[in-house]
């Protein structure tokens, strides 16, 4: 049996043309059954919540009060919270998809968080919500103050080093959430191909808490992020 290894996802099938990748047909599952899985719990909402609901409920309260003690700001929150909490819900569950058995050997079974096509895209959305947001509560004028400036040849380079900064942070957004799930993607494939049965245990629990734990990096960046660009030039 052979283990194939690559950076993006592979094509699994082709509609007048247009290559549909493994990658990205799980993450549209994913999509799905995150939307289908809160649409159930919350169909009947109750003030005397069930265990679903509650369940659920728990889960947006717990990443709220997260979100909240960064940005230090409640409208703050309030405002990147749909963004934030659906990243880390969604990546979450992308990245997720790496422990099932079988992953990498199988042509179809393929963590989206391990195509860096899928975070690249998660990254650049993200960045530009961020900075549209931006445009919008400070004004265009202001907004571009931050990156053009013309009062000296050196504030302008400064300006030029933060428009340049802008793209390597979200480069760097989506490179670290690939480099580390594509890492642990090929460990978990070598491992379960080698050693296929109790050994590559271990592992999994690392690679859930790895897959956990960068979901929350993420989001909280952009969370961060959202929370200075905003506020770069209120004062």
């Amino acid at each position: 049996m052979n283990i194939h290894i690559a950076l993006t996802g592979e094509p699994f099938f082709s509609i007048f043309g247009i290559n549909f990748t493994n990658t990205f047909i799980l993450a549209i599952l994913c999509a799905l059954l995150i939307i289908g899985a809160f649409l159930f719990a919350m169909r009947k909402r109750e003030i005397v919540p069930g265990k679903m609901q509650n369940f659920f409920e728990w889960i947006l309260e717990t990443v709220f009060d997260l979100f909240d003690g960064m940005t230090g700001d409640r409208k703050k929150t309030e405002e990147i919270f749909p963004l934030a909490a659906t990243l880390f819900i969604f990546i979450l569950v992308n990245n997720l998809i790496e422990v099932i058995p079988g992953l990498g050997i199988f042509k179809f079974l393929r963590s989206p968080s391990s195509d860096m096509h899928f975070t690249l895209a998660l990254a650049i959305f993200s960045m530009v919500f961020i900075h549209v947001c931006a445009i919008q509560k400070l004004g265009g004028f202001h907004y571009l103050k931050k990156y053009i400036k013309f009062e000296s040849p050196i504030m302008f380079f400064v300006g030029a080093l933060e428009a340049m900064g802008e793209i390597t942070r979200t480069m760097s957004l989506g490179v670290r959430l690939f480099g580390n799930l594509f890492a642990g993607e090929i460990l978990l494939t070598v491992i379960s191909f080698l050693i296929p049965y109790i050994v590559p245990l271990p592992f999994l629990g690392l690679e859930i808490f790895v897959g956990f734990i960068q979901a929350l990096v993420f989001s909280s960046l952009i969370t961060v992020f959202y929370v200075t660009t905003t506020a770069a030039e209120e004062h």
